[in-house]
C-alpha cells in the first residue's frame, strides 16, 4: 500500500512539473500572437449571431461557412477602418501643418523660441513665481525639458513606423485566426469547460453565464463606444470645429472609461469654442454632448445592449477597465472585465461545489 502511495505521489508531481514546463514553453511560443488571438476572440464573440445563423444553414459545410463569414468580417470591418485611418491621418497631418504654420508665423523654430512667446512666457513666469524658483534655475529646467521633448519626438517617430508594421501583421493574423475560431471555437470551449471539476449541469450554467457576460461586455462597450464616437463627431462637425473625425475617434476611445467618458473631449471643445468667441457653437456642442452623445446612449441604447447580463456589476467593469488598460493597453479594456467576470464565475462554481452534499453525508 505504501509503495502504491509513493508511486501515485510521484506520478502527480511529475505530471504537475510537466504541465508547468510545457505550459511555460507554450506561453513563450504563443506570446507574439496573444494580441492577435485576443482580437480574433473579440470579433468572434461580436459576430456570434451571424455565425450561428450560418452554422444552422450550412451544418455540413462548417469550413465554407467560417470562410464566408471571415471574409465578410474582413471586408465589413477592415475596409471602413482603413478608410477611417486614412481620413484620421489626413486630419492629423492637417492639424500638424496648421500648428507648424502658426509657429512659423511667430518665428518659433525651437522649444526656446516657444517659451519666449509673450503669452507662454507670462504663464511660465507666473508658474515660476508661484513655485519660488530662481530665473536661472527655471531657464535650466526649461532647457532640459526641451531636450527631452526633442529626444522623445525622435524616438516616437521610430516607434510609429514599427507600430504601423506590427499593426498590419496583427490584422493579417487576426483574419487567419478568426476562421479557425469560427469553425472550431465551440469545440475548443467545450474541451476547456470539460476540465472544470463540476458536473454537466454546472458546466452548462458556467458556459451560459460566461457567454452572457462576454456578450454584454462587447455589446455594451464596443458598440456604445462606436455610436458615441460617431455622434460626437457629428456634433463636432455641426459646431464647425476642426478635425471632427479625430475628435470622434478620441471620444469613442475615452467613452470606454467608466469616469469622464466623452465629456473629456466635448467639454473642453465647448470651452475652446467659447474662448474663440463662437458662443453659439459652444452652447450647441455642450447640449449635443450631454443630451445626444451621453444621455441618449446611456439611457436608451446601453440598457438594450446589456440586457440579460445582471452578473456584470459596475465594480467588475470599473476595476477591469482600469486594471486592463494599465496592464494590456487598449486591448485591456476587454481583457480586464472578461478576466474578472471569469474569476467571479469560477468562484460561484467552487462555492456551489463546496455547498453541495458529500456522498458520505447525503441522506
Amino acid at each position: 500500500m505504501e509503495e502504491v502511495n509513493h508511486t501515485r505521489i510521484y506520478a502527480v508531481i511529475f505530471f504537475l512539473l510537466a504541465v508547468l514546463g510545457i505550459g511555460f514553453v507554450c506561453y513563450r511560443v504563443l506570446s507574439p500572437f496573444l494580441a492577435a488571438i485576443a482580437w480574433a476572440i473579440v470579433l468572434a464573440v461580436a459576430f456570434q449571431k451571424p455565425w450561428l445563423f450560418l452554422e444552422r444553414r450550412m451544418p455540413r459545410h462548417r469550413s465554407l461557412a467560417a470562410a464566408m463569414l471571415t471574409i465578410a468580417v474582413a471586408v465589413g470591418v477592415l475596409v471602413p477602418v482603413g478608410l477611417l485611418v486614412r481620413v484620421l491621418t489626413n486630419q492629423v497631418i492637417a492639424a500638424a501643418t496648421k500648428i507648424t504654420a502658426s509657429l512659423s508665423a511667430g518665428e518659433v523654430r525651437s522649444f526656446s523660441d516657444f517659451v519666449a512667446l509673450p503669452k507662454v512666457a507670462r504663464v511660465l513666469d507666473d508658474a515660476r513665481t508661484w513655485a519660488g524658483i530662481s530665473p536661472k534655475a527655471f531657464e535650466k529646467l526649461t532647457n532640459a525639458v526641451g531636450t527631452r521633448i526633442s529626444t522623445a519626438a525622435g524616438a516616437l517617430s521610430g516607434r510609429l513606423a514599427l507600430g504601423m508594421f506590427d499593426a498590419m501583421l496583427t490584422v493579417v493574423l487576426v483574419i487567419f485566426l478568426l476562421f479557425f475560431i469560427f469553425r472550431d471555437g465551440e469545440r475548443m470551449a467545450a474541451a476547456t469547460l470539460d476540465l472544470m471539476p463540476t458536473d454537466a449541469d454546472g458546466r452548462s450554467r458556467m458556459s451560459r453565464s460566461l457567454q452572457s457576460m462576454l456578450a454584454a461586455i462587447f455589446r455594451g462597450s464596443l458598440l456604445c463606444a462606436l455610436v458615441q464616437g460617431l455622434l460626437g463627431a457629428i456634433g463636432w462637425w455641426i459646431a464647425r470645429l476642426p478635425s471632427p473625425v479625430l475628435a470622434g475617434v478620441v471620444m469613442a476611445i475615452v467613452s470606454l472609461l467608466p469616469l469622464g467618458g466623452t465629456a473629456l473631449v466635448w467639454l473642453p471643445g465647448a470651452v475652446w469654442a467659447w474662448s474663440l468667441g463662437h458662443h453659439a457653437s459652444a452652447i450647441f456642442l455642450l447640449l449635443w454632448g450631454f443630451f445626444v452623445t451621453v444621455l441618449l446612449v446611456d439611457a436608451f441604447l446601453r440598457p438594450m445592449l446589456v440586457r440579460g447580463a445582471d452578473e456584470l456589476t459596475t465594480l467588475i467593469v470599473f476595476l477591469g477597465v482600469f486594471g486592463g488598460l494599465a496592464t494590456f493597453g487598449l486591448l485591456g479594456i476587454f481583457i480586464g472585465p472578461v478576466a474578472l467576470a471569469i474569476a467571479v464565475t469560477l468562484l460561484e462554481v467552487m462555492r456551489g461545489q463546496a455547498g453541495s452534499p458529500r456522498p458520505d453525508t447525503a441522506g
